[in-house]
């Protein structure tokens, strides 16, 4: 959603006409409750999580700037956190339409726990991600604090698409939103719902799901 605000593509009100499901590539893509052809914002697209939605607006933008957007909020990179065993999840190289597609809703793309909370942390930024880190400073046996190396701040967004994109993220815990058991009294909440597929190798299918929220607040 950034990507595409970035891009000057949408905004927050532009209107999308959403069916519940459409063909790409010879694969149906479906959203995950039945509903007639809707006229939907893209806030109200991200608040309900429809896939569709989501693919519809990704098309609105080459490839390239898209995926570049993804490279730049931390995807498909180790994020450097001097662990061993870091993963720097899996980002596709390919252009393909159908790619494009599900990476679009995440179903193409993975990711680890570190690299989403840098890039909605980005968001929350107002649109600069700094490099994560686990260690804030280190302090030796006379006291003497020193603050760890940190790498240099990036630009991903403009400020006003991260606001943007926040206001949006603040609609998912709204009454048609997806995210409405993480609101909490008194605090503005900003965040995005996820529901993704459990692969099965006993069968080669999917079997079950993964479901996870990520947020911050107070969002303003």
């Amino acid at each position: 959603m950034a990507a595409v605000i970035e891009a000057g593509a949408a905004d927050p009100s532009t209107v999308l006409s959403v069916p519940d499901h459409v063909e790409r590539s010879g694969e149906v893509i479906n959203d995950y409750y039945e509903h007639g052809e809707e006229q939907m914002t893209l806030a109200g697209i991200l608040a309900k999580s429809s896939n569709v939605g989501t693919l519809l607006a990704a098309e609105r933008i080459d490839k390239d700037i898209f995926r570049n957007h993804l490279v730049a909020f931390g995807l498909g990179a180790r994020p450097g956190l001097g662990l061993p065993g870091e993963s720097a999840g899996r980002l596709p190289e390919d252009r393909a339409d159908l790619t494009r597609d599900t990476i679009a809703f995440g179903q193409g793309v993975s990711v680890s726990t570190v690299q989403m909370a840098s890039a909605y942390a980005t968001i929350a930024n107002g649109g600069v991600r700094l490099p994560a880190r686990l260690v804030d400073a280190t302090i030796d046996a006379d006291g003497k604090e020193t603050a760890a190396a940190t790498g240099a701040p990036v630009r991903v967004v403009s400020e006003q698409t991260a606001a943007a994109v926040t206001l949006m993220m603040e609609a998912v815990m709204g009454e048609d939103g997806t995210g409405g058991r993480a609101a909490v009294d008194g605090y503005r909440v900003a965040g995005k719902t996820g529901t993704a597929q459990r692969v099965d190798v006993s069968c080669g299918c999917y079997r079950g799901y993964n479901s996870s929220f990520m947020g911050f607040a107070p969002a303003d």
